[in-house]
């Protein structure tokens, strides 16, 4: 088994949960985490981490930081992170259509990609709260 903590900024999410496996968003793409993995030191991009605690799957809407796997332990320090339970569906939803109307007009590349990410961000919400 793996143990698991999230923490952000503001608050410790999960603390010594139990799980088979988790799985994070790595900038690189999905990471599968299991038991004896070797030790690691990722960053995250915005994305859906989740692991399954006594039968049941958690899901966290993360917008990038860091994770370390050692030990069987997996700790997760998010720029923010999310539990499914607590998205608001519809301030996701008029996130992303402010962010998609702003993309329409004249932006600079700053401007332009601060925008999509806005826009990732608010359907990776949408997604983690089904």
């Amino acid at each position: 088994m793996l143990e698991v903590d999230i923490v952000t900024p503001t608050r410790r999410l999960v603390v010594g949960a139990h799980t088979p496996a988790a799985y994070l968003p790595g900038t690189n793409g999905l990471l599968k985490i299991l038991p004896g993995h070797a030790d690691l030191l990722t960053t995250l991009g915005a994305g859906i981490l989740s692991f399954a605690e006594d039968g049941v799957e958690k899901k966290y809407a993360v917008s990038y930081g860091f994770a370390e796997v050692k030990n069987n332990k997996v700790t997760v320090l998010a720029e923010t992170c999310e539990p499914a339970e607590e998205v608001d569906v519809e301030r996701a939803q008029k996130a992303q259509q402010k962010a998609e109307e702003a993309l329409h007009g004249t932006l600079t590349q700053e401007q332009f990609e601060k925008y999509q990410l806005k826009v990732q961000r608010a359907l990776i919400r949408q997604q983690v709260s089904k």
